[in-house]
């Protein structure tokens, strides 16, 4: 009656294998969708920030400072929506239910957004100098100038949020493909 038994020992290892590879890969992406929903909500609470102490400050700033909040107000409408739309997208999915397949796809799709991402921030902050450099010689100085400096400093606060997100997500890329199967 063993010897019976003793052929399925096999593919009971097998069961238990797939199963802590199934744990293994539900914990990554856990963790990938605890990190990027971190990130939308940081971007959500900086928009916030902006839009609201912008909004105060708008009504009293004049001259270049005028301009300053102005861009920074309507820069954060569009960031509160990027956050709010990635963050139902992360909050509905459900990490769990994810094949192995999809976790790669995923992950290889996040890391892309993030690179263009962070090219995009490189250009925000060399689009904001160029406006701050072009005050100089401009009709509408005050606003170039304005436009300029809240351009600049949402590329670098955009740069360094996009930047921290893209090396977290590198940093446990290792954990997802050491589950993909060695041929």
């Amino acid at each position: 009656m063993m010897r019976k038994f003793r052929y399925l020992l096999p593919l009971l290892f097998l069961g238990f294998t797939a199963n802590a590879q199934s744990d293994t890969l539900q914990a990554f992406n856990q963790q990938q969708a605890d990190t990027l929903k971190t990130g939308m909500l940081v971007l959500g609470g900086w928009a916030i920030l902006n839009i609201l102490v912008g909004g105060f400050k708008l009504t009293k700033a004049t001259r270049s400072r005028k301009f300053y909040f102005q861009m920074n107000l309507y820069w954060n409408i569009v960031n509160l929506i990027i956050a709010g739309a990635a963050l139902y997208g992360i909050i509905s999915g459900d990490p769990a239910t994810q094949s192995l397949m999809q976790s790669l796809k995923l992950h290889v799709w996040y890391k892309k957004i993030l690179y263009l991402n962070v090219g995009l921030d490189v250009a925000y902050i060399i689009l904001g100098a160029y406006l701050k450099e072009r005050s100089v010689t401009s009709a509408k100085t005050e606003q170039m100038l304005g436009w300029g400096q809240a351009v600049v400093l949402q590329g670098v606060f955009l740069f360094l949020l996009d930047l921290v997100l893209v090396v977290l997500l590198e940093f446990s890329a290792d954990r997802l493909f050491s589950l993909v199967p060695q041929t």
